[in-house]
């Protein structure tokens, strides 16, 4: 994706840190180390659902926050790819059909679709591009059969400059109607602010320059938090506008966007074969000291208070409301249990057990959004001793068509 100079330079003046040094010392310390007492319960109640109680994500989750362990279940990797399949490239055309650029989107609904602005900046520019899922290769190496998709900005757009972030529909179907959209399933867009913190590894799907779908696995460290936005780097960070970002649950924290990039002693911004970058230089060519992403949570905020009355909004807040503390949804065929056998009761006190911690019911409330008001709340207290948390859960199986190694239809991942 080709991006204009002022969009770096706008990057480059939210940077109020140095990377590489807040990288190296994070690098050195447990997550839990600098996460206030509030935000850490947080996270510990988010990473405490983010798989079923009993069979060890969980305490894997806890150790990793509160010791930076490192240690992943297998079903990591499934989960991966069934949130990969949300994951589309973006054509962008003009109005002759002229390929102009590329970029990465993914669903968010069962319509919805979300990209960054400067991907698609208006409903004419939506109205001419074109979305492909399964730009990519299988696992013998071999291209897979892509299917494309339409744009529908008259069904809904919606683009915010300032958080660089555009949600348009898909259509339901392919051109010649033989595939709906909702086969590639969608992500869940929580209204939290606590889905990462900083010290934790993130992963990116994407499609840099276009090219078949991509996934930078763990490679980008959370080092920043602003208001609406999240700073994260890697050793070699590339760009792809419009990706999701996610935690190790596969749950997004963040839309990418773009960064500061790096640039050498005469100021010009450095690029990887060493050649001056200019404004139609791809993004992905570019070397970045550091990465930025707009919060989810942001977008959700700002889609609610601007359209939250559209019919096609209120479907993707309906979605969003359930997130990794209120529910677990696992890809059908993955031959996982349904939380065991235990009671809710039962699987609340295994979940405190295995850290330490009591129920207390009698505890304030925390919203879903940290404020005390609305959502399911989580119940908690905090002290010297330890942190209490009650983890609210609720199942949720989406059966699909067919049969394979990822669910055909409806499928969120929290």
């Amino acid at each position: 994706m080709k991006i204009p100079r002022e969009l770096i330079d706008r990057a480059e003046e939210s940077l109020t840190f140095d990377p590489r040094a807040r990288r190296r010392t994070l690098l050195e310390r447990a997550p839990a180390s600098e996460a206030e007492p509030a935000v850490l319960q947080r996270r510990l109640a988010h990473a405490l659902a983010e798989g079923p109680l009993g069979s060890g994500a969980a305490d894997l989750s806890v150790e990793r926050i509160l010791y930076g362990g490192d240690h992943l279940n297998v079903s990591f990797l499934e989960r991966g790819m069934t949130a990969a399949d949300a994951v589309a490239r973006v054509e962008i055309c003009d109005e002759e059909g002229q390929v102009v650029g590329h970029g990465t989107g993914f669903m968010v609904s069962p319509r919805l679709l979300l990209t960054n602005h400067h991907v698609l900046r208006s409903a004419e520019s939506a109205a001419s591009s074109w979305v492909d899922f399964r730009h990519e290769l299988d696992a013998l190496g071999r291209p897979a059969e892509a299917t494309t998709f339409a744009l529908d900005p008259l069904a809904f757009f919606f683009t915010d400059p300032e958080l660089d972030f555009t949600v348009v529909a898909v259509a339901p179907t392919t051109p010649d109607g033989s595939v709906p959209v909702s086969t590639f399933g969608w992500l869940r867009l929580s209204s939290s602010d606590d889905l990462a913190l900083p010290g934790e590894w993130l992963s990116l799907v994407h499609h840099p320059a276009g090219r078949g779908k991509q996934v930078s696995l763990r490679q980008n460290l959370l080092i920043g938090e602003q208001e609406d936005r999240v700073w994260y780097a890697a050793e070699a960070a590339a760009g792809s506008s419009g990706a999701p970002v996610f935690n190790d649950a596969w749950q997004v924290v963040a839309l990418h966007c773009l960064g500061a990039p790096e640039r050498d002693r005469g100021g010009e911004i450095l690029t990887l074969d060493g050649r001056a970058w200019t404004p139609s230089t791809d993004e992905s060519e570019i070397v970045w000291r550091a990465t930025i992403g707009t919060r989810v949570s942001a977008i959700v905020r700002t889609l609610r208070a601007a359209c939250g009355e559209h019919a096609i909004v209120r479907e993707l807040l309906a979605e969003g409301s359930a997130d990794a503390a209120e529910a677990i949804v696992l890809p059908l065929g993955s031959g996982a249990s349904v939380a065991g056998d235990l009671l809710p009761g039962e699987r609340q006190d295994a979940a405190s057990a295995r850290i330490g911690v009591t129920p207390d019911l009698g505890a304030g409330a925390l919203s879903e959004n940290g404020n005390g008001t609305g959502g399911h709340a989580l119940h908690g207290a905090q002290s010297n001793e330890s942190i209490t948390i009650t983890v609210p859960l609720r199942i949720t199986v989406r059966p699909g068509e067919t049969g394979g190694r990822r669910p055909e239809v409806g499928v969120n991942l929290s």
